[in-house]
């Protein structure tokens, strides 16, 4: 039992070190087994040794290295014959500098990766070497420690386990020597790749430094034209007999590409044209409705033109030139006025135009002459562009009359730079103010794009049946909108940065956007710790949003809560779910909750000066929200006026009253002055009409139709029951009172004014008379005056006595 015991927890030991891919390494014991164990022992190593060795084959396996290596051997291959056939780099221009940084940057990255494949096998080769030599010493330990112990001892079993261990170490050894050789190949193409990319970025570099530098003879100077010879005119032709053409080798590995293109053209293309025939399609797709074929080619451009490499030249020129002008159709469907339309369009023919100047090499010298007379003769058709455009708008000054003054001025700027020398200025200034306004147009369609694309989604029956989107997914719409247009305007403007030079790309400017700091005393703020802590916030608040809207339209309407318990609910979640994100926020910004008490502190102080008053209103929100006195939805009687509780806020509750005005009641007068609720604890209240009939109306009578007016409408409760009494005997009538009860509190002027119309009808039907107020005048003396004038006289006076 014993032998058994150790055996299998030498082959725990054993399996668990291989299971951890080398990972653990087995610890020497202090003491050794008997000669019983060694048999076992030796199957468990033997073991071990075949699993082991499947391991190792797997590991030292070349063919997926050995394929990524050659592959990225012609791809660095292609590249440096690329930048061979373009001449030398000093002469190309931003855009194609960058083109071609961004090709070396995406090759480094496959390098990484691969390399990143073999250190890994490598270090678990070497790890699984240091487990194994660790067992040849716990062998040979066991061994001596037997012949210290003068035990007999058979030496085969002992010989046997020194051969497996020195042929495992030996399989190891061979497998990194294997990748140690693959590590050497990717090392050497690492070393060609980061020199191909230092020799680009130098090269940009002194092409930045230079935009204000005269780069070129000046027009007027005698060198210019010296260049005019028949030496230009060869560079010219060996420049355009240096265009790659398709080969057939490029349609065999990449041909599939163009075939996904196509298709994906053609389905959107179709998608289109059902879509628009269904009606009721969104005005934000209305543009590439009415373009489908346009918007189906730029889409499979823009979206599948990255898995290009080393395109062949005339291929990309056919390309660019069926994106620009795809792009210029949906583009000129945004737009309503000609001359923008024409702008556009012109715009994309020069685009071309100057990219097909790029690919044939075209000298410097004829560029520049080229760049100078677009220059010379696009300022003058800005300016009378923009004086039409100004007397079209009778007068007025638009955006798009600055836009072509702007233009005319930059053309103006770029023509004399290029007549002073300044050839880089003259080509930076037109190259990026082309490129500023295919970025804003384009940034205008994809906005455009993506809010249709939302609406598209949410307007889906499968969407709509849904009980959240229903009730919030016009708001859930608005929202991821808004997000929409932020990402996509943000993206824009740090590509505009690359754009005029100022950084190399949109990563970078972005990275040099999030390390600006500044200082606040002795606390420094960067600009990324400030723009976590707003993402963190308006994470918090989004999501506080999400879910109570999902509690109040997915959970509620299944319980048997109130209004006021739901509000509760959702209230409390808000306030503790942007109190976490307050939290989280302070740990993002490095704030420490032993800082941030010293900061509550100085705030309890401040409250005890001055907040008082905020902070009491808060607490009793907290108590409102906990107690419960007053919900929303309540009925409530403030300071004389009728109203039911719109909102309870942190700060104050909104009161609405039946007039729809709002009264703002702050929190603490509901918690500390005396406030009538109808609605507290149930909506059941009583309804009293008081009525008054003529002395000698039959009392038995009346009592009987105003009990019958209680049981005449269904809305009067049957309990408590209703109670018509006779109260007593007024100035001018007998007073009587009819008490019922109404289950909603809400219904009780209705009723009441139903009561009265009710009980009139029967009393005129009966005979009942409700009697006017009646005021006997009793006179002790009057005037005789006034009794003549009446035609009356006086009992005592002398023409009555006789």
């Amino acid at each position: 039992m014993v032998r058994a015991f150790i055996a299998v927890v030498m082959l725990l030991f054993s399996v668990m070190a291989v299971a951890a891919e080398g990972t653990d390494v087995i610890e020497t014991p202090t003491s050794y087994p008997g000669v019983a164990e060694v048999i076992p022992t030796l199957s468990v190593l033997e073991t071990d040794a075949a699993v082991v060795k499947g391991k190792i084959g797997s590991l030292e396996d070349k063919t997926a290295f050995e394929a990524q290596i050659k592959d990225a051997e012609e791809r660095q291959g292609a590249l440096n014959q690329w930048i061979s056939d373009q001449g030398d780099p000093v002469g190309w221009n931003f855009d194609r500098l960058e083109e071609v940084s961004a090709q070396v940057m995406g090759q480094r990255s496959t390098l990484n990766k691969i390399m990143a494949g073999i250190v890994d096998n490598m270090s678990t080769l070497e790890n699984l070497g240091e487990t194994w030599h660790g067992r040849e010493d716990y062998w040979k330990g066991w061994q001596q420690s037997l012949k210290q112990q003068k035990l007999k001892i058979a030496k085969e079993p002992f010989l046997q386990a020194e051969n497996l261990i020195a042929g495992t170490l030996t399989r190891i050894d061979r497998a990194i020597a294997s990748m140690l050789s693959l590590q050497k190949e990717v090392t050497a193409l690492q070393t060609n790749n980061f020199d191909v990319g230092n020799m680009i970025d130098k090269t940009l570099r002194d092409l930045r430094r230079q935009t204000f530098k005269r780069t070129a003879p000046p027009f007027y100077s005698d060198h210019f034209f010296r260049q005019f010879d028949d030496d230009l005119w060869q560079t010219t032709q060996n420049g355009i007999a240096l265009v790659q053409g398709v080969t057939r080798e490029f349609w065999i590995s990449q041909g599939w590409i163009l075939v996904a293109q196509v298709l994906l053209a053609m389905a959107l293309g179709v998608f289109l044209l059902r879509y628009s025939r269904q009606g009721g399609a969104t005005q934000e797709w209305e543009f590439i409705l009415h373009h489908p074929w346009a918007t189906g080619i730029f889409v499979a451009i823009a979206s599948l033109g990255f898995l290009y490499s080393h395109v062949p030249d005339l291929y990309r020129l056919f390309l660019w030139s069926l994106a620009a002008f795809s792009a210029s159709i949906l583009t000129a469907g945004l737009l309503k006025n000609p001359r923008k339309i024409f702008m556009v369009y012109l715009l994309a023919t020069l685009f071309v135009v100057s990219l097909a100047l790029q690919e044939i090499s075209f000298p410097v010298p004829l560029l520049r002459l080229y760049l100078a007379l677009l220059s010379l003769a696009g300022a003058p058709l800005l300016f009378l562009m923009a004086k039409s455009n100004i007397r079209a708008h009778q007068g007025r000054v638009d955006g798009f009359t600055l836009f072509l003054q702007l233009g005319a001025v930059i053309l103006a700027v770029s023509f004399l730079a290029q007549c002073g020398g300044f050839s880089t200025l003259a080509s930076h200034l037109i190259e990026s103010s082309v490129e500023t306004v295919f970025l804003g147009l384009l940034t205008a369609m994809s906005i455009r794009l993506g809010r249709g694309g939302l609406e598209y989604i949410f307007d889906r029956p499968l969407i709509k049946r849904r009980r959240f989107f229903r009730r919030f997914g016009q708001e859930l719409e608005g929202r991821l909108k808004k997000i929409l247009k932020t990402l996509i305007v943000a993206y824009a403007l740090l590509y505009l940065a690359q754009v005029w030079g100022i950084y190399p790309s949109a990563r970078e400017a972005w990275n040099s956007l999030l390390g600006v700091t500044f200082s606040i005393g002795e606390v420094v703020v960067s600009a990324r710790m400030a723009f976590m802590v707003g993402l963190v916030l308006y994470l918090s608040v989004v999501v506080s949003w999400f879910i109570r809207a999902v509690l109040e339209a997915e959970f509620f309407p299944r319980k048997p809560y109130d209004r006021g318990i739901k509000d509760a609910i959702k209230k409390l979640l808000h306030y503790t779910l942007i109190l976490l994100g307050f939290l989280l926020a302070m740990s993002v910004a490095g704030i420490e909750l032993k800082n941030l008490a010293v900061l509550l502190g100085a705030f309890g102080i401040g409250i005890g000066f001055g907040l008082q008053n905020i902070v009491n209103n808060f607490v009793s929100g907290l108590i409102l929200l906990f107690e419960r006195p007053v919900k929303v939805g309540d009925i409530l009687v403030v300071d004389g006026e009728w109203g039911y509780v719109k909102k309870i806020g942190l700060r104050s509750t909104i009161v609405e009253t039946y007039d729809r005005a709002e009264i703002i009641v702050p929190n603490s007068d509901l918690i500390s002055q005396k406030v009538t609720n109808w609605t507290l604890s149930t909506n059941i209240a009583r309804v009293v009409l008081p009525v008054g009939v003529a002395y000698g109306s039959d009392i038995s009578l009346v009592l009987r139709i105003l009990m019958e007016a209680s049981k005449a409408n269904e809305e009067i409760l049957a309990e408590p029951e209703p109670s018509p009494i006779f109260i007593g005997f007024g100035n001018s009538s007998l007073d009587f009172e009819l008490r019922v009860w109404v289950g909603d509190v809400s219904r009780m002027l209705m009723i009441r004014s139903w009561l009265g119309q009710y009980v009139d009808r029967r009393f005129r039907e009966e005979g009942i008379e409700i009697p006017f107020p009646q005021t006997d005048l009793h006179l002790r003396s009057i005037d005789d005056n006034v009794l003549a004038g009446l035609g009356r006289v006086p009992s005592g006076s002398k023409d009555a006595s006789s």
